[in-house]
C-alpha cells in the first residue's frame, strides 16, 4: 500500500470530526472466492434486521459455469456486528427457480416495516422478468413469488440494489428491456422503462414511457442497468450504463411515469454500472462508480472496470466532490455491481472485486473517510514498449525500442485488456525479433508476458543476442497461468544485448509487453 498515501488519509481523518468509526479507515469484512462446484459468486444486496443483524443475499452459481445463464440459486450470509464478520456458511434462500437461473438480488425495508426481496428469474432470452416475495417475519419466510412485470413476457433487466420506495411509497424498479431481433439474437443496446407499484408490490404497472437513446448525430446509444434515486425536490433522477465514456442521466417528475431524454453526465465510466443512494446522516448523495476520469487510453479504450472510486453530492447530483479510488488494482480488479448500505456510522459495500465477475467481497467504509479532504491524485504513466504502434500484424514496424521483424503470419501488435503488445500468433515455433536501438543490459528490459488459453501445448522462450550469440535467457512452459502478465526475470541480468529473440508454440499464442505503472493512489490495491 502507498504510504505517502496513507499517511494524508491519517491527517485528513483528524480534521473530520462529525462522525466517529472503529479504525477510521475502510477494511474488508468478508471475500466470497469462487470454488469447485461454486464457479463464481455476485450480485447481492443487503438489508438490516430488527434484531440488530445485517442479511446478505447474493447469487450463488452452483455448477461447473460462471456465465449469465448458467445454474445459479441465491445465498444469504448474515452479520451480527454491523457487518465486520459474517457467517462463514451459505444459507440457500431460493434454489434455481428459472429455466437457467436466478439472481440481482434487491432487498428493501418498506414503509409498512415488511422486507421486499426481488429477483431475476432468468428462463431463456426472451423470458427473464424480476419477481417480488415479501417477508413478514424478517427473512425467516418468504411469501410466494409476485411477477413485477405481469403484461408482456420479456428479456428484463432488473439490476441488483436497484428498486427503491419513495416517500409518497411508490415503488420503482428501473429495468432495461432487450428484445429479439430477428433472426440475429438480441438487440442488448436497450430500451429503457420503469415499473411502479402503489400497493406495495401487490400489483405492479408500466410506467407511460419507454425510449431507446441516440447521439446527436441519431446514432444509437447503447444503454443497460438504470438504477434510479429520489432527489429532495421530489423527481427522480435516472442513472444509465452507457457506451458513451459517461452515466447518462434523466429525470422524472411524476414518480417514474414520464423521463426527460437522457443526457450525459459527468460521470465518466466504461459500459459499466454505478451506483447512487442517499446517506442518511448527511442526506448527500454518494456514488460508487469506475470512475475513468484521467485514465491512461489504453484502459479506457479496452473499457476495464476499474478503478472502484467513490464521490459526495452536496447538490442533489449537480456536482460531484471529494472522489477518493477505494480499490485501484489494474491488473486483477474487475469493480462492480455494487450494492449499498449504511449502518450507523459507515456504508457497507458489497461488489464483484476480482477476476472478472467471480469473485465478491464486502468492505466497510467510515463515512468520515468519505468526507475528508480530497487527496491528490497523482497519475503515474510509464509508456509502454508499443503504445505508438497501430494495432495488426507485421513483418517489420519500428518503435521507440528498436526494430521488430518477424515472417508473415507469425506477430501483431494488439491493444487488449491490459495495455498494448506484440503478439506471437497461435501456431508452432511462431517467431519474433527486437534488434535494440542501442545496447542494454538485459536487467534494463522490463518485459512481461501473458499466454492466452489453456489449451496445449504451450511453451515461450526469450533468447538474447550477446556478442554473435543467441544466449536463452527465460522460458515459460505448460504449468504457466493464463490471463495473467507475467514479469520476465532474464538470466545474466548484467550481460548487454543488441536483439531480443522471442518464440512461441500455442494454440492462440502470446503477447509480450512491458512493466507499465499507473498509480491511482488508491486505499487497496490487492
Amino acid at each position: 500500500m502507498h504510504q505517502g498515501f496513507l499517511s494524508r488519509i491519517a491527517s485528513c481523518l483528524l480534521v473530520a470530526t462529525s462522525f466517529c468509526s472503529g479504525s477510521g479507515l475502510p477494511r474488508r469484512c468478508l471475500e466470497l472466492r469462487p470454488g469447485a462446484g461454486n464457479p463464481r459468486n455476485s450480485e447481492g444486496s443487503f438489508v438490516a434486521l430488527k434484531d440488530g443483524r445485517i442479511l446478505f443475499i447474493y447469487s450463488r452459481y452452483n455448477g461447473d459455469s460462471g456465465a449469465d445463464h448458467a445454474s445459479a440459486e441465491l445465498a444469504a450470509r448474515y452479520s451480527g456486528d454491523q457487518g465486520e464478520t459474517w457467517t462463514q456458511e451459505d444459507k440457500i434462500v431460493i434454489p434455481k427457480e428459472g429455466l437457467q437461473n436466478v439472481m440481482s438480488v434487491s432487498l428493501l425495508r418498506l414503509n409498512d416495516g415488511s422486507i421486499a426481496f426481488f429477483y431475476l428469474r432468468k428462463n431463456n432470452d426472451y423470458d427473464c422478468r424480476p419477481v417480488l416475495r415479501i417477508s413478514t417475519d424478517e427473512g425467516k419466510t418468504w411469501g410466494e413469488a409476485i411477477q413485477c412485470i405481469p403484461d408482456q413476457i420479456g428479456y428484463y433487466v432488473l439490476n441488483n440494489d436497484r428498486v427503491i420506495q419513495m416517500k409518497n411509497g411508490r415503488l420503482v424498479a428501473p429495468v432495461c428491456q432487450h428484445s429479439k431481433q430477428g433472426d440475429t439474437g438480441m438487440d442488448y443496446m436497450g430500451t429503457l422503462l420503469c415499473y411502479l407499484s402503489d400497493d406495495n408490490g401487490k400489483t405492479w404497472r408500466r410506467g407511460k414511457q419507454e425510449w431507446k437513446v441516440f447521439d446527436q448525430d441519431n446514432r444509437r446509444i447503447c444503454v443497460q442497468e438504470p438504477g434510479v434515486v429520489e432527489l429532495k425536490d421530489g423527481r427522480l433522477m435516472m442513472f444509465i450504463r452507457s457506451n458513451a465514456g459517461c452515466q447518462m442521466i434523466s429525470y422524472s417528475s411524476d414518480g417514474g411515469e414520464t423521463w426527460t431524454p437522457s443526457t450525459t453526465s459527468s460521470i465518466l465510466s466504461p459500459l459499466s454500472p454505478a451506483s447512487i443512494k442517499r446517506i442518511p446522516k448527511t442526506e448527500d448523495l454518494l456514488l460508487v462508480w469506475n470512475n475513468h476520469n484521467g485514465l491512461p487510453d489504453y484502459l479506457k479504450q479496452a473499457g476495464r472496470r476499474v478503478p472502484l472510486s467513490m464521490a459526495i453530492s452536496k447538490d442533489d447530483g449537480k456536482t460531484w466532490e471529494l472522489t477518493k479510488t477505494l480499490e485501484g488494482n489494474l491488473d486483477g480488479g474487475h469493480y462492480c455491481y455494487i450494492a449499498i448500505d449504511f449502518i450507523g456510522d459507515d456504508v457497507i459495500l458489497g461488489y464483484c472485486a476480482m477476476h472478472g465477475l467471480s469473485h465478491s467481497r464486502i468492505t466497510k467504509v467510515p463515512i468520515s473517510w468519505l468526507y475528508a479532504p480530497e487527496p491528490k491524485v497523482n497519475i503515474e504513466y510509464k509508456k509502454s514498449l508499443c503504445d505508438d504502434l497501430k494495432d495488426g500484424s507485421f513483418t517489420k514496424l519500428d518503435s521507440d525500442w528498436g526494430q521488430w521483424t518477424a515472417q508473415e503470419g507469425h506477430a501483431e501488435v494488439l491493444t487488449y485488456s491490459r495495455g498494448k503488445g506484440i503478439r506471437l500468433m497461435g501456431g508452432r515455433d511462431m517467431q519474433t525479433v527486437l534488434t535494440l536501438k542501442e545496447p542494454r543490459p538485459l536487467r534494463a528490459i522490463p518485459i512481461t508476458v501473458e499466454r492466452f488459453t489453456a489449451r496445449q501445448p504451450y511453451a515461450f522462450s526469450v533468447e538474447a543476442k550477446i556478442g554473435d550469440e543467441w544466449v536463452l535467457v527465460a522460458a515459460q512452459g505448460e504449468a504457466t497461468k493464463v490471463g495473467i502478465r507475467h514479469p520476465i526475470s532474464l538470466a545474466q541480468p548484467d550481460e548487454v544485448a543488441t536483439a531480443l529473440r522471442f518464440r512461441c508454440t500455442s494454440p492462440a499464442g502470446a503477447i509480450i509487453g512491458d512493466l507499465q505503472t499507473v498509480n491511482l493512489n488508491a486505499f487497496f490495491k490487492d
